[in-house]
């Protein structure tokens, strides 16, 4: 029976060592009417038969387990029987490095393993997970067909570079399916990128720092989880912290970049809106928006706020976008310049920088730009 049948439920397989977690994350998938948990595996092994025999349209699975782990198991799976994968992962630092890797052999996403406290913040966990599955399940098959079998090699040495205040931004925006498709755009920004990065990727507290350090390792450009109150650079690339809102102000005549921990927005923190709107406010006609996969329609207004000033837009396309509900809400804006594939995104994004920069400015402070 097709997926969107009438009636037909999304039916999950739950892949962990503790009858605890697969207890939880099993009662929550089957609270709602439009999923079901179809079977379960307790380790790599068993997840593997049980895809082969029960076909499951989506898989949560945990990283550390005896026999074999998470990571072996999903690229086993991805080679014989491509299935949405969502990972379960440990708030550590090596559970956060291990789901980065995950995301690149082919997981659609990954949620924070619950801890023992679930019941305390249950509501908020049960409807990230469901609305997550329902996702996933949605994803077309032609992105679980791409073979993912090593990592992306890490840059040689960088030179260092010197400290130079930013006059130029992208404000870069993403979410599900935003780490995998990240991967393949830093790469390509030039070592000589006459402009700041600011990035934010939906990724709670613990993984954003891993996930910068992986982008730094593999791009041209240094690549940093953002600090509070540090100047924002040339050349350099900023991701936002989980848990922060990262925005842009002035400070002694320089862009610096402050974090806080207002109200969420769109149900995650952080959220594009406000950095793309301040970043924009700041750098005026001199920024570039940017918004890549994704659900919800976080960017949006931050693609209008740019636009507004005089800015560059640039959306994915959807035939690239492993989630189109972000693009699509920019593109329905009216207010995006570019609608580009996944492997144009770094050169169209350094054709716009390129323009801005050779339109010339007067010297003066980023206020008078706008």
């Amino acid at each position: 029976m097709p997926l969107n049948s009438p009636g037909r439920k999304i039916r999950v397989l739950v892949v962990d060592d503790s009858a605890f977690m697969r207890k939880i994350l099993g009662d929550i998938i089957n609270s709602d009417p439009e999923l079901e948990v179809c079977c379960e595996a307790r380790d790599g092994i068993e997840a593997i038969n049980m895809v082969r025999l029960h076909k499951p349209d989506v898989i949560t699975l945990d990283i550390e387990m005896p026999r074999m782990n998470g990571l072996d198991a999903l690229r086993v799976i991805m080679k014989q029987s491509p299935t949405p994968v969502i990972m379960v992962s440990a708030r550590t630092k090596e559970g956060a490095e291990a789901t980065i890797k995950a995301l690149e052999y082919g997981a659609i996403d990954f949620i924070p393993k619950p801890s023992s406290s679930i019941s305390i913040n249950m509501r908020e966990m049960k409807d990230e997970i469901i609305a997550k599955i329902k996702e996933a399940a949605r994803v077309p098959r032609r992105f679980l067909e791409i073979r993912r079998t090593r990592l992306l090699r890490a840059q040689k040495t960088k030179v260092r570079k010197p400290s130079v205040p930013a006059r130029t931004v992208v404000a870069m925006a993403s979410s599900t399916g935003g780490p995998q498709s990240l991967l393949k755009v830093f790469p390509k920004f030039p070592d000589n990128l006459k402009a700041a990065v600011l990035l934010v990727q939906h990724m709670p507290p613990g993984f954003t720092k891993s996930f910068a350090k992986r982008l730094d390792s593999i791009s041209k450009i240094d690549v940093k989880e953002a600090e509070d109150g540090e100047p924002i650079e040339e050349g350099k690339g900023y991701v936002a912290p989980g848990d922060y809102h990262m925005e842009v102000k002035m400070r002694g005549g320089k862009p610096v970049i402050t974090l806080n921990k207002k109200p969420k927005i769109h149900g995650v923190r952080p959220a594009a809106d406000p950095m793309m709107t301040t970043a924009a406010d700041i750098f005026g006609r001199r920024t570039v928006g940017v918004v890549m996969t994704g659900m919800g329609r976080d960017g949006a207004q931050g693609i209008i706020a740019i636009k507004k000033k005089g800015g560059i837009t640039i959306a994915q396309d959807r035939e690239t976008s492993i989630i189109f509900g972000m693009p699509k809400a920019a593109i329905e804006t009216g207010m995006v310049d570019y609608v580009v594939p996944l492997d144009k995104i770094a050169e169209t994004v350094v054709t716009a920088v390129n323009k801005i920069n050779r339109g010339g400015t007067d010297g003066g402070p980023l206020s008078v730009l706008r």
